[in-house]
């Protein structure tokens, strides 16, 4: 009972430190992979931090894809919504009572189709994640200026009813693709490791 309270008191604080300090933002919430951001859900008051007291001290660093956020609309914010402000997408990742929404920043947009050589699409247009991991080296296969594909790790928001396997194909918005390697599905969103394709 004493964490609802003080839970729904931290929510006010947050929505009055979020009207002064944030940005008019945009909200939405998927229904599934397609166009996870066809619909507008809200227009709340937004305003992000890699530090979760808010200090607004450093930037955010390379390779690292998570803020905090501050809301006018605590209450109503869930796991996958997707956030826009100032330039920036970001996807939520998780919502606990007493702490600020974590969220993952977005760098680009993707869609995921079937494995290899199929044409169903699961995910269109939706907000992604994209960090390097592993760099490609020589593979030694013999063949010269043959290396090794770069391995990246991509951050999805929890899709309702999307089920990532292994082999299907990740095309960005720039038109690169990735072959999914590893899917890990848990209560933050979607984790996939790929390589690039070369060909």
């Amino acid at each position: 009972m004493q964490q609802a309270m003080i839970a729904a008191r931290l929510s006010r604080g947050y929505a009055r430190a979020a009207a002064v300090l944030g940005a008019s933002g945009e909200q939405y919430r998927p229904s599934g992979g397609l166009l996870p951001m066809g619909t507008l859900y809200e227009q709340p008051m937004l305003a992000f931090d890699v530090d979760a007291e808010f200090s607004f001290v450093r930037p955010i660093g390379w390779g690292i894809p998570t803020e905090y956020v501050l809301t006018d609309r605590r209450e109503d914010t869930q796991v996958a919504d997707i956030l826009v402000a100032s330039g920036r997408t970001y996807f939520v990742a998780s919502v606990e009572p007493l702490r600020p929404p974590l969220c993952v920043v977005c760098s680009r947009m993707v869609s995921v189709s079937g494995v290899t050589g199929t044409v169903q699409t699961l995910v269109s247009e939706c907000p992604a994640a994209i960090i390097m991991r592993a760099k490609g080296e020589s593979s030694g296969s013999g063949v010269p200026g043959a290396t090794r594909p770069g391995q990246s790790v991509m951050y999805l928001p929890l899709l309702p009813g999307v089920v990532l396997t292994p082999y299907m194909t990740v095309t960005t918005d720039l038109g690169t693709t990735y072959t999914v390697n590893a899917v890990e599905v848990s209560g933050f969103g979607i984790r996939c490791t790929m390589s690039l394709q070369q060909v």
